[in-house]
């Protein structure tokens, strides 16, 4: 799909300030619905055809409703909004998601998949992922400048390129500081080191100093599948991830008595019909807030 208005929807995209991973994802379904109707110039389809290949994918290829939902975010910002298309259908597209609820670990079982982390990155990775509720790429980006330490404060990107506050502990950020100082990285928290460092003959340290880029989220993965394991925890839980750090986080801080609007606040959620998800409503101030998170685990 080499046609120059191609070039320019991608531009069109990238520039309404998703995030990578939501672009490559947006561009995959366009690609995808010129594959299925064998047609590279996907403007001169129909809103039938398009309503045809998203049944297609409900129905046929069985996809899941928070899948097929992409899709249709990703074809309706071709047609409706680069396009200018004046379709009705998208009004009428209504699939209704899994209604299922978090998984999450209880806070002994935080504490101990957090001891079974060996490698110190890791270790301090999944430590700030839980105590701040962070979604992994979140905790990917964080920059040392991002760290508030007279307030207490990491300044957050979430989604849609939207900057919050997100409070830490004093033991956090001393247990944040020590691992900076270790690698001194100028750019990143959590710098990345790729795989041929080994055979440059440098220290892990100065790979960690070096790097230009962040921790990717591959790494992260392949780190929180190896702790799941040797933790013993998968044999209670059926699936433990990064996200189920995030799960726990707010759900421990609403028991512990948080105001739910406070841990949506925190989470970074625009409305709090996610948040009520984990949880009691209980009145409390910052300051009782702020209290609660010394009773997460790794404090």
């Amino acid at each position: 799909m080499q046609q120059e208005w191609y070039e320019n929807y991608v531009h069109f995209v990238e520039l309404r300030g998703l995030q990578p991973r939501s672009v490559k994802s947006y561009l995959g379904w366009i690609k995808q619905l010129a594959a299925h109707f064998n047609e590279p110039d996907i403007r001169a389809l129909t809103s039938t055809q398009v309503m045809a290949f998203l049944n297609h994918l409900l129905k046929e290829r069985e996809l899941k409703a928070s899948t097929v939902n992409q899709a249709v975010c990703a074809l309706r910002t071709l047609y409706r909004d680069y396009l200018k298309k004046r379709w009705k259908i998208w009004s009428s597209i209504k699939i209704k998601r899994e209604a299922s609820l978090p998984h999450v670990l209880t806070r002994d079982e935080v504490a101990l998949l957090l001891r079974t982390v060996r490698d110190g990155r890791y270790r301090a990775f999944f430590t700030v992922m839980y105590q701040c509720g962070l979604r992994l790429s979140e905790c990917c980006r964080i920059r040392p400048k991002d760290i508030d330490g007279e307030r207490y404060l990491i300044r957050i990107l979430g989604k849609g390129n939207k900057w919050r506050n997100v409070p830490i502990t004093p033991e956090l950020l001393e247990k944040l500081r020590v691992f900076w100082l270790y690698h001194r990285n100028p750019n990143w928290l959590f710098p990345g080191i790729g795989r041929g460092w080994k055979s440059s003959g440098i220290s892990t340290r100065d790979a960690l100093y070096r790097s230009k880029n962040s921790i990717t989220n591959a790494s992260v993965w392949s780190a929180m599948q190896v702790c799941t394991i040797e933790s013993g925890l998968l044999k209670k839980h059926d699936t433990i991830t990064c996200h189920t750090l995030r799960h726990s986080y707010a759900t421990h801080l609403l028991e512990a008595g948080v105001h739910v609007r406070q841990v949506s606040a925190y989470l970074g959620h625009t409305t709090l019909k996610p948040t009520m998800v984990y949880l009691h409503l209980t009145e409390v101030s910052e300051q009782q807030a702020r209290a609660a998170l010394t009773t997460l685990a790794g404090s």
